[in-house]
């Protein structure tokens, strides 16, 4: 009797999966038709960006190409969207913002915890190749409105702390992704945002060597058409439909928001008929400890009303269209004028010859004794209405993107005065800071899902390599208990409202206002260093660094003499040293005792002697 109660739960529990199994494929249909329309713009900007714009969507939803309406008409493409892309996405890289952690509080312990997760954020960003992976994201944006970053913990990632049956035990890495937006399917794309949502599916084409490895489940592939995949390319004509992946399965992943029936969430990873997976949402990566979807959105065009974003692409289509159309039939015109039109009387002459053949050089014309010869038509000239109208859409073109050439515009090159110049390009900038802003925010955001999973997977001492100002590689160790804030920030201003010129210049202004003298009107050494690397030109720092290296060894001083005293080296500058011991003082005053506060204030008087000392040899000298 208990065997068989066993053997009826088994089938109970295949029966729940299966079932299951299916609703949840039911359930990607579902969401793949809502979205349809979405999906059809996207291939149709993709189209229409690769060069290939005779296309259109018909009433039945689907991508058709526009033929021909005579054998004889010109059907060449012009893309201006094109550089007009390239140009966009050229500006929005210079997006690079570097990410800060605000402490929890002004205590020594909680200011070193949030330098620590700055530089854990700077080595994951570094190894994860961020620029690049901002890049994709945003060539996603930009031609298709919305891209996706996707930050999951890798438990396959960093380094190896044992071996355990033959195989290498990692201690685990946060892994960043760019996801196209084929491969998100929200459960309501009226949703503007991702919290928004009940539940994201993420669905993407896997090889079934690769759900093997890591499932660890035979499943029997397929050939998948291009026209069945999450498009992540063009797909323009039937010929290319016809194209396959071989041996190959889509695997679906819901993730689910949690519920009454579902406090912690819920994953359910699905390919063909099996269940690979299905367990509670993985990450704590929300506030408080929430556990959320993670994914980050960044879309180009902000579109109301909608989960996903536009793309400046549309707009530009139609302008693209007639462009096209005015550009092929002044040609078709300029090969009527070239190539001429003949008058011939009925029966005069052998017309299908003359079809063939043309008028080539020397050729003889006879037609029939009698009859008229054959003429070419007169009074054919190009109307003015054609360069008018390309002349317009040109100036449309700029409009509608917001994106011109300022240098090379023929229209501005009357103008001399740099600050006319400086105002056409601040312009020209404007209609993109928005969509900057939103790549910034990305930015935050997969900062401060890094900090939280770290904060739930890591364990023991970690090793983290970063980057200092100097481009010098640094390792410092870090535990949970340096992961106590996630409040990022960013301390730089939006890259678009300023352009490197613009910065640069605004440095020089600053300098010819006396604003980074010091009070015997001197550039000391440590600001000219930091100007010459906001410049561009450290290398020519004839110091190499020496003042942030003075810096550095003040600073670990300030923590010595917490316990002991020193005294003053020769290789010390003492300006420097003096500068920053005083901040410090002034900064943990009241964590400091009085015999700690004896100690700073001889150790800075020293300094302050030396540097006395050497103004009075100077002006013996």
């Amino acid at each position: 009797m208990k065997d068989q109660l066993i053997e009826l739960e088994k089938k109970r529990e295949q029966r729940r999966k299966e079932d299951l199994v299916a609703e949840v494929q039911s359930d990607f249909k579902r969401r793949r038709e809502e979205r349809k329309e979405f999906e059809r713009q996207w291939e149709l900007n993709l189209n229409f960006l690769s060069g290939k714009q005779y296309c259109s969507i018909n009433g039945r939803g689907e991508i058709v190409d526009d033929n021909k309406e005579f054998f004889w008409q010109d059907r060449g493409v012009y893309n201006h969207i094109a550089p007009i892309m390239e140009t966009r996405l050229a500006k929005l890289s210079r997006v690079t913002p570097t990410v800060y952690v605000r402490p929890k509080s002004d205590d020594d312990k909680d200011v070193n915890a949030a330098a620590t997760s700055e530089k854990i954020i700077s080595g994951v960003f570094k190894r994860e190749d961020m620029t690049g992976v901002v890049k994709k994201v945003t060539d996603w944006s930009e031609t298709c409105g919305t891209g996706f970053y996707k930050v999951v913990w890798d438990n396959e990632g960093g380094e190896v702390v044992a071996e355990v049956d033959g195989k290498n035990l990692h201690e685990g890495d946060v892994k960043i992704i760019p996801v196209s937006p084929f491969e998100i399917f929200p459960d309501n794309v009226c949703c503007e945002n991702i919290n928004g949502c009940a539940s994201i599916i993420h669905a993407r084409i896997m090889s079934t060597d690769d759900v093997h490895k890591k499932f660890g489940v035979k499943i029997a592939g397929e050939k998948i058409s291009l026209a069945e995949t999450l498009r992540a390319s063009v797909i323009p004509t039937e010929k290319s439909n016809k194209r396959t992946i071989e041996n190959a399965v889509i695997v679906i992943e819901r993730y689910e928001r949690p519920t009454v029936e579902t406090p912690n969430g819920r994953l359910v990873t699905v390919a063909g008929n099996h269940l690979l997976y299905e367990g509670e949402m993985p990450y704590l990566n929300g506030e408080n400890g929430e556990r959320c979807f993670p994914f980050v959105k960044q879309v180009s065009i902000g579109n109301t009303g909608s989960f996903f974003g536009k793309s400046v692409i549309e707009r530009l289509i139609p302008v693209q269209r007639a462009f096209n159309a005015v550009k092929n039939r002044k040609h078709e015109f300029l090969n009527r004028l070239s190539m001429g039109i003949l008058t011939v009387e009925d029966g005069a002459v052998d017309v299908d010859d003359l079809q063939t053949d043309g008028l080539s050089p020397g050729k003889v014309l006879v037609y029939r004794q009698g009859a008229k010869a054959p003429e070419l038509m007169s009074d054919m000239t190009m109307p003015d209405e054609f360069t008018v109208e390309e002349e317009k859409l040109a100036n449309e073109f700029v409009v509608v993107s917001g994106v011109s050439d300022v240098s090379s515009s023929s229209q501005n090159a009357s103008l001399s005065s740099g600050s006319a110049l400086e105002l056409l390009v601040e312009q020209d900038n404007s209609r993109m800071i928005a969509t900057a802003e939103d790549i910034r925010r990305a930015y935050l955001e997969v900062a401060r899902q890094t900090i939280r999973l770290y904060a739930q997977f890591m364990t023991g001492v970690k090793v983290v390599r970063y980057q200092d100002k100097a481009d010098k590689v640094r390792v410092v160790y870090a535990d949970k208990s340096a992961l106590q804030s996630d409040d990022v920030y960013l301390e730089s201003e939006n890259e678009m409202m300023f352009s490197p010129a613009q910065k640069k210049e605004m440095i020089f202004k600053l300098y010819s206002s006396g604003l980074l003298l010091d009070e015997q009107g001197k550039l000391r050494t440590v600001t000219k260093e930091k100007v010459l690397s906001l410049l561009g030109y450290k290398d020519l720092d004839y110091q190499k660094g020496m003042a942030r290296l003075q810096e550095e060894k003040a600073l670990k001083e300030n923590e010595r003499l917490r316990k002991e005293m020193l005294s003053v080296e020769e290789i010390d500058d003492h300006s420097i040293h003096a500068d920053e011991h005083v901040r410090y003082v002034l900064c943990e005053y009241d964590s400091l005792n009085d015999e700690q506060k004896q100690r700073y204030y001889a150790h800075i008087r020293e300094h302050k002697e030396k540097i006395k000392e050497n103004q009075e040899k100077s002006r013996e000298e």
